[in-house]
C-alpha cells in the first residue's frame, strides 16, 4: 500500500506511470503491505475469474512470495500498480517487503523498481527504456 502521495500521468513511452506528488527525501518509505490492500489471489482462485479480471492479474500482479512457489499472486488495489520498471530504479525493496526511494526523488519525478528484484521470471522484452544520457555526448561533439 502506498503510503506517500503519488499521481498518475503518462509516462514518457506512452503508457501510465506513479509519479511522486511532493519531494521524497532519498530512505522515505513509500510503500507497505497492507492485506486489504495488496490482495492474494491462489491458482484456484484465480481459474474462478472472469478472462477479463485474469488479464488485468496478468498485467498487474506478481509473485506473492519468491522463496515459496505456491502460485499465489499479488495484486495491488491502489496505484502501486503502475509503477514502472527500470534497470536504474528510484526505490528499492528490503528484506521486510517494504520499499524505499534509493534516492532524492523530485516532485513529479516516476517512481519505478526492478521487476526482476521481487519477480525473477518477468518477461522484460516489452520494456522500453532509455540509456541514461542517450546521446548527451554526441550532442555536445556536434556543437564543438
Amino acid at each position: 500500500m502506498l503510503i506517500v502521495e503519488t499521481i498518475l500521468k503518462p509516462d514518457q513511452f506512452g503508457g501510465i506511470g506513479l509519479f511522486s506528488a511532493t519531494l521524497l527525501p532519498k530512505g522515505t518509505l513509500i510503500w507497505i503491505h497492507n492485506p486489504i490492500v495488496d490482495i492474494a489471489v491462489t491458482p484456484e482462485q484465480y481459474e474462478t475469474l472472469p478472462p477479463t479480471f485474469q488479464a488485468l492479474l496478468d498485467k498487474h500482479a506478481y509473485p506473492r512470495d519468491l522463496d515459496v512457489d505456491d502460485g499465489v499472486l499479488e495484486y495491488n488495489a491502489d496505484n502501486a500498480r503502475f509503477m514502472n520498471h527500470s534497470s536504474q530504479p528510484n526505490t528499492y525493496q528490503d528484506d521486510h517487503c517494504r520499499i524505499f526511494t534509493a534516492r532524492d526523488v523530485q516532485p513529479g519525478e516516476e517512481l519505478t523498481c526492478d521487476y526482476l528484484s521481487f519477480d525473477p521470471r518477468c518477461d522484460l522484452s516489452w520494456v522500453k527504456e532509455l540509456a541514461p544520457n542517450l546521446g548527451a555526448g554526441r550532442r555536445q561533439a556536434a556543437a564543438d
